[in-house]
């Protein structure tokens, strides 16, 4: 009798995983303060009318030569020297760590990245910590289609974290969260 073994961890949700989680925030009302805060670069941002799924899919970066124009990216780092008064997400698998061959740890980084000038509310709070405080709030414990059930939980993983990364003129921070896969 031949021994069946598990199949190995394939982690095939590693290139649609940004995206997934993307269309996840697109439908979620817990989100809404995210897509504002990126669209818009006035201190009352947080106070405009919701926008349409249209107008939030025009704020993904699809490709196009001139990226400036974009304020969601499914990828690290920035591309080329921004200038812009205007904040930015990225959102990416930040390390894959296996539990065992047959199982893992997605991190997944989530940088916000926000020009000072525009960074502080007229509600005394600012841009890049009302994102972290909405992606949390909209993804901490939830099950995202095709990814699993994302958590902020540092005894699950350890790389589970927020983080300052700052550099003038910018504010930007990284959220760490995870999720299971195999």
């Amino acid at each position: 009798m031949a021994d069946v073994q598990k199949p190995y961890a394939k982690y095939e949700l590693l290139p649609k995983l940004s995206y997934n989680i993307i269309s996840s925030l697109m439908d979620n009302s817990e989100a809404e303060i995210i897509w504002k805060l990126l669209k818009y670069q006035t201190k009352d941002d947080w106070y405009a009318t919701d926008l349409t799924k249209a107008e939030k899919r025009v704020l993904v970066y699809d490709g196009s030569p001139n990226g400036s124009i974009f304020s969601i990216f499914l990828d690290s780092g920035m591309d080329e020297t921004l200038t812009a008064e205007k904040c930015y997400l990225r959102i990416y698998p930040y390390s894959v760590n296996p539990e065992d061959a047959y199982k893992g740890i997605i991190d997944v980084a989530f940088e916000i990245i926000c020009h000072n000038n525009i960074n502080t509310l007229s509600n005394y709070t600012t841009r890049v910590d009302s994102i972290i405080a909405s992606l949390l709030t909209s993804l901490n414990g939830v099950n995202v289609g095709g990814v699993g059930v994302l958590f902020f939980d540092a005894s699950k993983s350890r790389g589970d974290k927020v983080q300052n990364f700052n550099q003038i003129p910018y504010k930007a921070k990284v959220l760490i969260m995870s999720t299971r896969s195999g």
